[in-house]
């Protein structure tokens, strides 16, 4: 499954993002050449507006584009359709891919940032470059492309923008959404007499637990064992909010609340009672092939591990993530968000390579991929997922559930629902409350640090 990196409670870095405040704000410093965005665009007329919109002339464009990303998980597929595409379109352009591993992506960007050189397109993985107004926000930009923003996932969209909201710039082009989301086990639930979860309703985790154990069959022998649902440590915060608050800053009465006690409470029981797979199972076989094998009712996916269920023969469907208070319902999305720093030297060429994205790349994104485009219009227009069931599911359960998270910035490392998982499973412990009361107490102390740190980003 792809993009670990998501599945944090927490998003940017704000250690890196003291280290790209120290280059200076735009404008530069008396010892810094001065930051320049190019001049905002015209905005397009009503008639030059849609997701397929050309610019009334086509631009003159030449050089090489340096386009650096991390493992995609696909071996680049698309991108590597996308570069194709645009130097077909745009002949004496070069695109050059770099592919960086993903744990020194961040810091590779941030040391070209520092050296005043960076690519002229790249994912913008650290929402501080954005902060300390190293990235084009393309906010007049996507005016001038005829492109709505409102046509694009909130969840995917958010991760384009400093702190969740559009209203305060969009930094990237998105081209695809994920989402990590429910696949249950049809057969499982017919078996059991359960009725199949909603695809517009998540369940709580309370119902999911009571599904849980109704479709599990313990046996002494791991490999005889079916198990009736998984249980992620980062299941009962995966909603940012119910960690650190609707405003990202308050772990005391969050991260500690009595649905968060609850939550773990319940996690832990069912892997003690052996319902959902723990350490042993898990490290022997893993969530996902244990679903194909059919010895697991309902699991997590982000979609990528559906190919290996279809190979298998599996009837299953899909359904939004758990979520802890009731009333809610909730699927954490991502895109990649594309984007060119102020400082790019083929801004031109980078500029037209984001429009081609946020217009015929939505569609090239579906050609090539099991996704869906990030453009909810352009996924409706282009009927994705027409005649197959799984992908008219998928895109029926992001557009009912996929909402932003509540941004924090990194560095909150007390943090750690994998240790309240261990403690509550081989650790003795059956009661979440005193470990996550500690737990709160530190977080918040880092808490306020990491924030008063986020605030002098480009100041």
């Amino acid at each position: 499954m792809r993009n670990n990196t998501l599945l944090r409670a927490v998003a940017g870095a704000a250690a890196l993002g003291l280290l790209l405040g120290a280059c200076g704000p735009r404008g530069g410093t008396a010892s810094e050449p001065a930051v320049t965005a190019p001049p905002a665009p015209t905005p397009a007329t009503s008639a030059e507006a849609g997701a397929s919109a050309e610019p009334t002339e086509k631009p003159a464009l030449a050089g090489d584009l340096s386009v650096w990303t991390y493992p995609q998980g696909d071996d680049e597929t698309s991108l590597k359709a996308y570069k194709a595409a645009f130097e077909e379109l745009y002949p004496d352009v070069t695109v050059k891919i770099s592919v960086i591993p993903e744990d020194t992506y961040q810091t590779k960007v941030t040391t070209a940032l520092q050296a005043h050189k960076p690519p002229d397109v790249a994912i913008i993985e650290d929402r501080a470059w954005m902060k300390a107004d190293r990235v084009l926000d393309l906010t007049p930009y996507y005016a001038s492309w005829g492109v709505d923003v409102a046509d694009f996932n909130p969840g995917g969209i958010g991760r384009a923008t400093v702190e969740g909201d559009v209203a305060d710039g969009v930094y990237g082009v998105g081209d695809f959404l994920g989402g990590n989301i429910f696949v249950y086990n049809k057969a499982l639930f017919d078996a059991a007499g359960i009725p199949y979860p909603a695809a517009d309703k998540s369940l709580t985790i309370q119902e999911y637990a009571d599904i849980c154990r109704k479709l599990a069959k313990p046996d002494p022998d791991p490999a005889k064992a079916v198990y009736g649902c998984s249980m992620p440590e980062w299941a009962p915060g995966i909603q940012t909010k119910d960690v650190f608050g609707a405003d990202g800053r308050s772990a005391v009465g969050n991260l500690n609340s009595p649905e968060m006690v609850e939550a773990f409470n319940i996690a832990g029981q069912l892997v003690r009672e052996k319902a959902a797979p723990g350490g042993t199972a898990l490290t022997a076989i893993g969530e996902s092939d244990l679903f194909a094998e059919g010895r697991l009712g309902i699991t997590w996916t982000d979609f990528t591990e559906t190919p290996k269920y279809d190979d298998a023969g599996l009837q299953y469907g899909l359904a939004p993530f758990l979520v802890i208070k009731p009333g809610e319902s909730f699927v954490d999305t991502w895109t990649a968000a594309w984007g060119t720093f102020t400082e790019s030297t083929n801004q031109a060429a980078a500029l037209e390579f984001l429009r081609w994205l946020a217009t015929d790349g939505q569609v090239a994104r579906m050609e090539t991929s099991a996704d869906p485009s990030l453009s909810m219009t352009v996924a409706e227009e282009q009927n994705y997922g027409e005649g197959d069931p799984t992908k008219e599911a998928y895109l029926q359960v992001l557009s009912a559930a996929a909402q932003p998270q509540v941004f924090v910035p990194n560095g909150v490392d007390a943090w750690d629902p994998a240790e309240v998982l261990r403690q509550l499973t081989i650790g003795g412990q059956t009661d979440a409350k005193p470990i996550l009361d500690k737990m709160a107490a530190a977080a918040q102390t880092e808490l306020d640090r990491v924030w008063a740190e986020w605030e002098k980003i480009g100041q």
